[in-house]
């Protein structure tokens, strides 16, 4: 019994808080939800940003980060805190992190795990050029 309850514990403390989701996505209905070519050409091209990024990474971004937080990324902005807004430690599973890295391995067979750090990325916008600056430095 001992054994069932500690398992229980673990459980509820590693797993998503679905109430801090359900806020979460509630704050974020207050804006437009844009499908992910839409949330590419609206966020992640010029005149939004200097250059464009690439849309498979966007696509990647878009797609993962909804299955780690459950959160509705197409009204997301560039400029949402990870932590702060989205709340994003407590809407995702604790690792995250780790099965983001593994998916990025997945998708783009490039190891990154060396070097993601979730702490020292505080925006979505940090989070996006992360990857990209992954990307680039292995074509370059």
């Amino acid at each position: 019994m001992k054994n069932l309850v500690n398992s229980l514990t673990t459980y509820m403390a590693l797993s998503p808080d679905m109430v801090a989701r359900q806020r979460v996505n509630q704050w974020l209905r207050s804006r437009p939800c844009r499908p992910c070519t839409e949330w590419y050409i609206y966020h992640w091209t010029p005149p939004a940003v200097p250059r464009p990024l690439p849309q498979p990474l966007i696509d990647f971004v878009y797609q993962q980060l909804h299955a780690y937080s459950g959160l509705e990324i197409g009204c997301i902005l560039p400029s949402d805190r990870l932590v702060d807004d989205l709340a994003f430690p407590a809407v995702c599973w604790f690792d995250w992190s780790i099965t983001l890295c593994e998916d990025f391995y997945d998708t783009f067979d490039l190891d990154i795990s060396e070097y993601f750090d979730e702490t020292q990325l505080y925006t979505c916008a940090d989070l996006v050029n992360f990857l990209n600056q992954q990307l680039e430095a292995e074509q370059g």
